[in-house]
């Protein structure tokens, strides 16, 4: 069972850079199914931040994720 997250938005953006080093270590391994789930909880967290405090290099390392994602399952 997991735990609801500190509602600290700083906090949450952390926690989401955290994810997407996460998926750039399991790229580095060859588990492209497993970046794919951090992929997904770091745009759900991403997502779960209150208006008016997202970041757009948060956002850019998200979108570049998602595209190194998209090259690796299109070669599978």
């Amino acid at each position: 069972m997991s735990f609801p997250l500190p509602a600290d938005p700083e906090y949450r953006r952390l926690v989401v850079l955290f994810w997407i080093d996460d998926i750039d270590d399991r790229l580095a391994i060859n588990q492209v199914q497993d970046a794919e789930k951090s992929w997904k909880i770091a745009q759900d967290i991403y997502l779960s931040l209150p208006p008016g405090e997202g970041n757009e290099e948060i956002e850019s390392a998200l979108m570049l994720a998602r595209v190194k994602l998209n090259k690796r399952s299109s070669k599978l």
